[in-house]
């Protein structure tokens, strides 16, 4: 018999992969002597997801005064790091879906992962993040809980003990993985995000929102994900499963130079953001 280490190995090698082009938009966007031609000639091999781009790029989250009609425009007034997100983002949300075969409600999930998302950049946006960075946060936000698609699509009965277990919110959400299942999202999430070859950033995102990272340079994404997570589940916004609370660390609070009060301060306008937001999900 398979042990459950097999079982998710195996399950991670069953999720699609993301296409070839989201490879190579990261490639060019992450060099230096890209241009916004560059972007753009990558992005339109693949006319899906150009049409996405633009579509996401002309939404209310952006806010542009003018139609963009064509993606060159679209780099040079957003930036490639920018559009790189949202095309990873626009990539992500159409390889992933929540199997209805468990009580984790798929509309509550998502919500809570858009809240998370919007939270994260609002967080980076209060500690003087360079605007052209703030994507990337949202994208960490969105895509921080990925972990747990694969418990319910592909342990589901696993996953609906979980759930039952965590009412009594007597432990953490990773503590009773680890009890049930044997693995935790944020391990599952790690091995899924390396398949993808995502960046350190999101990695830690991922795989560390809950025993959040303080040293290195991706251990920001860690902490402000962490925080973003704890905060969206206290504003009751959406619901991934976790019930409980968790403590934030003084360590993490100083590292961040933030306090719960500049926490709910950066939130204030989280309803609005992701009403604004809500084209990420269709």
């Amino acid at each position: 018999m398979k042990g459950v280490v097999d079982k998710v190995k195996d399950s991670i090698e069953r999720m699609p992969s993301l296409s070839p082009v989201i490879h190579k938009i990261n490639e060019v966007a992450n060099s230096a002597k890209s241009s916004a031609q560059d972007l753009t000639d990558v992005i339109q091999l693949d006319p899906v997801l150009t049409a996405k781009v633009i579509r996401m790029v002309n939404s209310a989250y952006f806010g542009l005064q003018n139609e963009v009609k064509s993606l060159k425009p679209a780099v040079i007034m957003l930036g490639l790091n920018t559009i790189k997100n949202v095309a990873l983002s626009s990539a992500f949300l159409g390889k992933v879906s929540l199997n209805k075969n468990t009580k984790l409600n798929g509309e509550e999930f998502w919500k809570h992962s858009l809240g998370v998302a919007v939270a994260s950049k609002l967080i980076a946006r209060k500690l003087g993040v360079d605007p052209k960075l703030l994507e990337e946060y949202f994208i960490a936000g969105l895509i921080h809980d990925i972990g747990k698609v694969l418990i319910n699509n592909f342990f589901p009965e696993e996953m609906n003990t979980i759930l039952e277990e965590a009412l009594r919110k007597e432990e953490g959400i990773t503590d009773l993985e680890r009890r049930v299942l044997g693995l935790t999202h944020e391990e599952i999430g790690i091995a899924i995000g390396k398949k993808w070859r995502f960046a350190n950033n999101l990695l830690y995102s991922m795989g560390r929102h809950h025993q959040p990272v303080m040293q290195g340079d991706s251990a920001v994404f860690s902490m402000v994900v962490s925080v973003a997570d704890n905060f969206v589940k206290i504003l009751k916004v959406g619901f991934s499963g976790n019930y409980k609370i968790e403590h934030m660390p003084d360590e993490l609070w100083k590292h961040l130079n933030l306090n719960e009060e500049a926490v709910f301060d950066a939130l204030s306008s989280i309803g609005g953001e992701i009403e604004k937001a809500v084209l990420f999900l269709k």
